[in-house]
């Protein structure tokens, strides 16, 4: 556990240095300080916590995170404080959503058990978000409880995730050898896939109707890619490349919003100072970084980059931290990707493999997607960056994940060890 507090010291020795220079060029209010030490105080005793409760789990995962999450809160101080004053209460939030996850729920496993009600919450809530949601850029994925805003298709990618977990579970034999011959290739029945790939077709059906057209790439993603790591059979993501691109074309032509992006993406310089403005400013946000960075407080894409706080927040990481920095970032969340595929290796059931390897999958799809937008590899999609952007309702699902990776590693740990006590039992008798 000393490595652990170990690493929670450096997390906030990150947050307090860039605090400490926001303050000596003038851009922090004292008000944070005490936002700042709430945060501190709440990560030196959850690290208590885990100590005295005896959690046995992977000690790398959550300090990894909480330092995302302190350059996050680090940066939104500088982009925008009135935001970053919010931003602070939902970490603290995220952090004892992430605990009370991890501790209070006795066994993940028993969340198998409701299959089909995550699937049936995911298009529940995704159909009222398009019946009283409200449209914001072009996307309905919006609730409003009077100034509270609340996006349901956060809490769709944990219900979904849930779902798929369960249910391949279940069935991953029938869906990697097939049921029945279509020329040299062996396909599951309906009855096998039907259910699976009926809720994937609601889901991302509404997501296309509420315009989401990002968050429907996630899941596409998702479904695709989990289905391939269950199955291992390079069938599914050949059948997938078709169904992109007629859906793509077919979001193309049925949306204009999606027509600007994409006209955006491939050239913003035809009209750098409307459409294109915001890609334009944060290419010349991340290029002046350079290598070293133009410093904490220093660069002007804070302030010439629309929703710096929200979807460019890597581009005014990239300017102020440079390439080095937004490197870290990168590295970062590839531990995060990396640990969840090793926790899904370790896990001693089938639908703790699938969900933990399932998180990681989709955390990974969310920052690849993220980033390319952001570097003008891909269009903009609009999506939060996990743990670093703006953003109360990806702040909490993402540590609602988090919480359940760390109790299938916990658990997963207490398992082996019963095992290997029980071998060397064996052994000795």
């Amino acid at each position: 556990m000393l490595y652990s507090f170990s690493l929670r010291v450096l997390t906030l020795s990150i947050m307090w240095t860039g605090l400490g220079v926001l303050r000596s060029v003038d851009m922090l209010d004292s008000q944070f300080f005490f936002h700042a030490a709430v945060f501190s105080l709440l990560i030196i005793v959850g690290s208590a916590v885990e100590l005295f409760l005896g959690y046995n789990g992977d000690n790398n995962l959550l300090p990894v995170v909480q330092t995302l999450l302190a350059i996050g809160l680090v940066f939104l101080v500088r982009i925008n404080p009135s935001l970053a004053e919010d931003q602070f209460v939902w970490a603290n939030l995220g952090l004892l959503v992430y605990y009370g996850i991890l501790f209070w729920l006795k066994d993940y496993r028993k969340l198998g058990e409701y299959q089909y009600l995550w699937g049936l919450l995911a298009l529940v809530l995704l159909l009222v978000t398009l019946v009283f949601g409200v449209t914001i850029q072009g996307a309905t994925s919006w609730i409003r409880f009077g100034q509270i805003g609340f996006q349901p298709e956060e809490l769709v990618k944990v219900a979904l995730l849930l779902f798929m977990a369960s249910y391949l579970a279940e069935n991953r034999e029938l869906l990697s050898v097939g049921t029945f011959q279509i020329g040299r290739f062996s396909l599951p029945d309906r009855k096998t896939l039907g259910p699976f790939a009926l809720i994937g077709i609601f889901v991302l059906g509404l997501l296309a109707a509420q315009k989401s057209l990002g968050t429907a790439l996630v899941f596409f993603l998702l479904m695709v890619f989990i289905i391939y790591m269950v199955t291992e059979r390079l069938l599914y993501l050949i059948l997938a490349l078709p169904v992109i691109i007629i859906t793509g074309t077919a979001g193309y032509f049925l949306f204009g919003h999606v027509r600007v992006r994409v006209a955006t993406w491939l050239n913003p310089w035809v009209d750098s100072s409307g459409g294109g403005f915001q890609i334009a400013q944060a290419l010349f946000a991340i290029s002046g970084g350079r290598l070293l960075g133009t410093g904490l407080g220093n660069g002007i894409g804070a302030y010439q980059i629309p929703l710096a706080a929200s979807d460019f927040i890597f581009a005014v990481i990239a300017e102020e931290l440079g390439f080095v920095g937004a490197m870290a970032v990168i590295c970062l969340f590839i531990i995060i990707v990396l640990r969840a595929l090793a926790i899904g290796v370790k896990a001693v059931d089938r639908f703790g493999q699938i969900l933990a390897a399932g998180i990681g999958i989709l955390i990974g799809v969310e920052v690849l997607i993220i980033l390319a937008g952001v570097t003008k590899l891909l269009p903009l999609t609009g999506l939060p960056l996990p743990w670093v952007s703006y953003g109360g309702s990806s702040m909490l699902s993402h540590f609602l994940l988090l919480g359940l990776l760390a109790n299938i590693s916990h658990s997963s740990s207490f398992s082996l060890s019963e095992s290997a006590l029980s071998k060397r039992a064996g052994v000795l008798s």
